[in-house]
């Protein structure tokens, strides 16, 4: 029997930042649009030659220093993950989380990782995740609760 594909409904979105104000618009995409070509968000920001590091945002929007380091320590973790989907190849891993989703290596992998974080952070409390959803005590002097899932 033949099977249908059926394009998941997709949107234009358009985020335009001005001074103080920040707009997003909507349109339906076009019939033949799919993939992430057309759910991307465009901006009609013109480039600089200099854009503001990770410290000077983090310096004129978010006081908490601890939630910065976590911030950076969470970046780093991303690296990480986007490195490990370049080089592993996406195959079912035969089992299935707590949801009911079947895991895919790439979410073992993610998951593993995001762990690794939790477990060696010292601003992370307590950690969970959908592939492990109970709730573990990583750090008694942390001061967040991560919770995550791998690739979403």
């Amino acid at each position: 029997s033949a099977s249908t594909s059926v394009k998941p409904h997709t949107v234009h979105v358009v985020c335009r930042c001005d001074d103080e104000h920040s707009h997003v618009s909507t349109a339906p995409a076009p019939s033949d649009g799919y993939g992430a070509s057309h759910t991307s968000c465009y901006t009609d920001e013109m480039a600089k030659s200099r854009y503001d590091s990770l410290d000077e945002v983090f310096s004129k929007s978010l006081t908490d220093h601890q939630l910065q380091e976590l911030l950076k320590e969470l970046l780093d973790a991303s690296v990480k993950i986007a490195d490990a989907l370049r080089t592993n190849l996406v195959t079912v891993n035969g089992n299935s989380n707590i949801s009911g989703d079947t895991q895919l290596t790439v979410d073992v992998i993610a998951d593993d990782l995001l762990w690794d974080l939790a477990k060696s952070s010292r601003h992370v409390y307590e950690a969970a995740s959908e592939e492990k959803p109970n709730i573990v005590r990583t750090h008694s002097e942390g001061q967040y609760v991560l919770c995550w899932d791998p690739l979403d």
